[in-house]
């Protein structure tokens, strides 16, 4: 059997924590790490002066979501929807090969969650740079980091996460629908 699929009510919260984070612009730009980016943070074939509509840049980030959530799919036991949320957004950010040679990914194969977990934060650096100093204009990865960490310890739900990076929440429903997946 395989374990983790992205469905339903997850995907929708995929979709909101990680297209919050990575913030939509229909037009190409740079990213931080001088990486050409449009959308929901996609960087696959985009390059200068690349223009998308709404409809284009959400069925992107679906199909992104689900690509980065192939890992996540050979892990031996079902995930608590929180870690998963949790670990496919920095899977999203960071790539699939950097996520499946983390020590997270180790520790998520052992079911250790906790120790995974804290690993999260560890992933603030962008282009040689550590966001955690200020200077470097990088510090949305820090503040990322810590709320997709606190996401992963269940000390936040995923509407208090949400919240926190100015956005609505999700409806009663689906929050209820993501947590009966467990």
């Amino acid at each position: 059997m395989r374990f983790n699929k992205l469905t339903g009510a997850l995907l929708a919260g995929a979709i909101a924590v990680t297209g919050a984070f990575e913030g939509y612009r229909q037009i190409s730009y740079q990213d931080v790490g001088g990486v050409w980016t449009a959308c929901y943070g996609e960087t696959l074939g985009i390059k200068q002066g690349d223009r998308f509509t709404k409809a284009q840049c959400e069925a992107m980030l679906a199909s992104s979501l689900n690509k980065h959530n192939t890992p996540l799919e050979n892990i031996p036991q079902q995930l608590p929807p929180n870690v998963h949320l949790a670990s496919l957004d920095l899977a999203y950010n960071i790539g699939t090969g950097a996520f499946k040679r983390s020590t997270m990914y180790r520790y998520l194969l052992n079911a250790d969650y906790p120790p995974a977990c804290n690993e999260i934060t560890k992933w603030r650096f962008v282009a040689g740079k550590d966001c955690a100093i200020r200077r470097n204009r990088c510090y949305g990865i820090v503040k990322r980091r810590n709320v997709v960490q606190q996401l992963c310890m269940g000390s936040i739900n995923i509407n208090e996460a949400l919240v926190q990076i100015g956005q609505m929440p999700l409806d009663k429903e689906i929050v209820e629908a993501m947590n009966a997946t467990q």
